[in-house]
């Protein structure tokens, strides 16, 4: 199996072989016997999985979490000192993979917000992550969005990050004086977020092209 068709590719760190599936009787003869396997995981999660050896047991894994046989028993522990370059490491992302590490850089921008991307995740590859990341994305922007007060505290020092941090998008110099030669102002950032948090500021340059079209 290659690594681009499995379904988990990240690193095993310790795997251990546990009871038979089925019982068997005594001096009873047969295929080889299928055994639970506990299985620790780069991120520290405790799995479950099954297989007639470690080798059968490893590609079991890779095909990915199901509820009958593959599936999390623990957890990963709270990390309070996670950045996201150890979770770009843990994950095996590569440095092709250049949206989705700017993704994680921005999206996940706290502490809390890495430990959860750890609790949500099930099956580890580049789609899995991208599809939670975006779901992050949607829910911090409709629920935990950054307050008025604090925005415009960020704006006034850095609005380049403080466009970045509130959208939840890679912003850039250019971005920022696109947003300015349209007209673009920290409250009128604020008023299109409070009409449509996940607005992004693509949108919201044209919204702001088209309010200024429409007074002259």
């Amino acid at each position: 199996m290659t690594e681009k068709r499995k379904a988990n590719v990240q690193a095993i760190k310790d795997i251990v072989r546990m009871n038979p599936v089925w019982e068997q009787e005594k001096g009873e003869q047969g295929a080889a016997e299928l055994h639970y396997y506990h299985i620790v995981d780069a991120l520290q999660r405790k799995w479950q999985t099954i297989g007639v050896d470690v080798s059968d047991a490893i590609e079991v894994f890779e095909k990915g979490h199901n509820d009958a046989w593959t599936r999390i028993i623990e957890p990963a522990p709270w990390n309070p000192n996670l950045t996201t370059n150890d979770l770009i490491h843990l994950l095996k992302i590569s440095p092709e993979a250049v949206q989705i590490r700017h993704a994680m850089q921005i999206i996940l921008n706290t502490v809390e917000r890495r430990n959860a991307f750890i609790r949500r995740i099930m099956n580890v590859n580049d789609q899995a992550i991208q599809h939670l990341l975006y779901l992050l994305k949607d829910e911090y922007l409709r629920y935990e969005q950054l307050s008025n007060e604090t925005f415009m505290a960020m704006y006034a020092m850095n609005p380049v990050e403080a466009l970045s941090v509130y959208f939840l998008e890679s912003v850039d110099v250019h971005m920022y004086w696109e947003w300015c030669d349209a007209g673009g102002t920290g409250e009128q950032a604020i008023q299109y977020k409070q009409e449509d948090p996940c607005m992004t500021l693509i949108q919201a340059i044209e919204r702001v092209e088209e309010e200024m079209y429409a007074r002259t």
